[in-house]
């Protein structure tokens, strides 16, 4: 018997829903994770990982709007969210972010590739992997830019993985925004209807 399948039993015996330990989840491959979503997926939600747990208790003292828009409707049982997130948090390499990109009351600040202008932003990236390269330290601005290059992420996990504050983070990204290096689409139904955010 896979080790992850008594982990899920018993959690959905004590608390309706799965939670998966962070050794469980480094452990699973993609067959794994195929095989508890068609299992579960239609009937159980999955608690988020103690990481994540930890950057929302985290949102919910230095950003209480976003936090409240994320989950103040579900008080007996915050952080869980839909098995179809699982692939994030399984297996040693996965990122294990739960992006934060659909608020309805307050802007999303959620970025993908696609929303860095690459005409404007060419020569500014250019500099900013050099300074890298030179191991020179980044501007808040170059190293967010640099980051919403490579692949989906939110102003909120990035100040909190760099221990910056978030109007600090704000600050940068509408200098970014101003100066067109970065498109920023505050509503859900805009980001929804014009980015691949899947």
């Amino acid at each position: 018997m896979k080790t992850y399948i008594h982990h899920i039993e018993a959690s959905i015996n004590e608390h309706g829903y799965i939670v998966l330990p962070g050794d469980v989840l480094a452990g699973l491959g993609e067959e794994d994770v195929l095989d508890i979503v068609s299992t579960h997926g239609s009937s159980k939600l999955m608690r988020l990982p103690d990481h994540e747990i930890a950057f929302f208790e985290w949102l919910r003292v230095n950003d209480p709007a976003v936090w409240n828009d994320l989950w103040s409707d579900v008080a007996d049982a915050p952080y869980l969210v839909s098995l179809s997130y699982l692939e994030a948090f399984a297996g040693p390499e996965a990122r294990g972010t739960f992006l934060i990109r659909d608020l309805q009351s307050v802007p999303n600040f959620y970025f993908t590739p696609e929303m860095v202008l690459l005409k404007e932003s060419a020569d500014f990236l250019a500099a900013t992997r050099t300074r890298l390269e030179d191991r020179a330290s980044l501007t808040l601005g170059q190293a967010f830019a640099l980051q919403a290059s490579l692949g989906p992420m939110d102003l909120w996990h990035f100040a909190y993985q760099h221990g910056k504050s978030i109007d600090a983070v704000k600050e940068a990204v509408a200098a970014l925004v101003e100066d067109r290096i970065l498109v920023h689409v505050p509503t859900t139904e805009h980001l929804t209807d014009h980015f691949d955010v899947d």
